[in-house]
């Protein structure tokens, strides 16, 4: 089993070293490819910086993969990415300044539901206390109502801004752990992941396992949960393992747990990009075993 990863975040935007540092490791853990994908910029307004790029640094951050693909020809297949949030009329993955990147490949993510009253779009994904705010402020604490208005957000991005990956799908269960909020055996809850499967089906988007809830967050699931990945399968939806590294030892982390749950859940391929066209690569045993790749870390 070759082993690629495309979500991946640098000191361009919330990322921890620089790219090259990313390179070198993958090359350590004799990866086939090192995909990059730093946080778009989007233009909010630029006294809150959140998490991502800002316009000024687009430009360097694409030279520098450049640079890094010429640099290592040969030795590894590096791509350009970039995970690209979509916010109905402010962006997404049609938005000019993403079109015009001359991109390999986008992912694409929810990470905003709707604003305060004072304008501010809602960052639902960085503490438990935001979210907690945002849950009372902008929805009067009606989880439905959020987790609704998440999953409609997706769905519209795959319908009408479709990325070549959907990143993390439910991201929303981040603060719910012990069912703090909602339970996931919920017909209501279930309904909605439903209804967006079939989205990103119809559109033949890959549906990313995202290890990081695993070796990161301390939790027994990635996003998205596994009954949501056995059902995906079911219905065909491609699929490919992501870490959402946010350092260079991230960059495989939790794949051995991912590999090996597909494997358990009947997962026949995991698509991976190859010399610049994305191609299904069958999952089976044995599974390359690298160190710490079995590993869970917190923090």
């Amino acid at each position: 089993m070759q082993l690629a990863n495309y979500h991946t975040h640098t000191t361009f935007s919330d990322g921890l070293e620089a790219p090259e540092n990313y390179v070198l490791e993958a090359l350590n853990q004799k990866m086939v490819a090192c995909g990059f994908s730093d946080h778009a910029p989007i233009l909010f307004d630029p006294s809150r910086p959140y998490v991502f790029m800002s316009p000024g640094q687009l430009s360097a951050y694409l030279s520098e993969i450049e640079r890094l693909k010429t640099a290592y020809s040969g030795r590894i297949q590096i791509w350009k990415g970039l995970e690209v949030d979509y916010v109905p009329e402010v962006i997404s993955v049609d938005s000019e300044h993403i079109r015009k990147a001359g991109l390999d490949y986008t992912v694409g993510a929810i990470h905003f539901v709707d604003y305060y009253q004072s304008g501010r779009p809602w960052y639902f994904a960085g503490s438990a206390r935001g979210f907690a705010k945002g849950m009372e402020q902008i929805f009067n604490n009606d989880i439905r109502s959020c987790v609704r208005r998440y999953f409609s957000l997706v769905r519209e991005m795959v319908q009408l801004h479709p990325p070549d990956i959907v990143a993390h799908l439910d991201l929303i269960k981040k603060m719910n752990r012990g069912g703090r909020y909602f339970s996931e055996q919920a017909l209501w809850y279930q309904e909605e992941v439903v209804k967006t499967l079939e989205a990103i089906a119809q559109a033949g988007l890959i549906l990313e396992v995202n290890t990081q809830s695993y070796y990161k967050h301390g939790a027994e699931e990635p996003y998205p949960s596994r009954w949501v990945l056995s059902l995906a399968n079911e219905w065909g939806i491609p699929m490919h393992l992501a870490s959402d590294a946010h350092r260079p030892e991230e960059i495989t982390a939790g794949f051995q747990y991912g590999m090996e749950m597909l494997y358990g859940l009947g997962v026949p391929a995991l698509r991976v990009f190859e010399d610049g066209r994305w191609i299904d690569q069958p999952l089976e045993l044995p599974f390359t075993v690298l160190r710490g790749l079995g590993e869970k870390r917190h923090g």
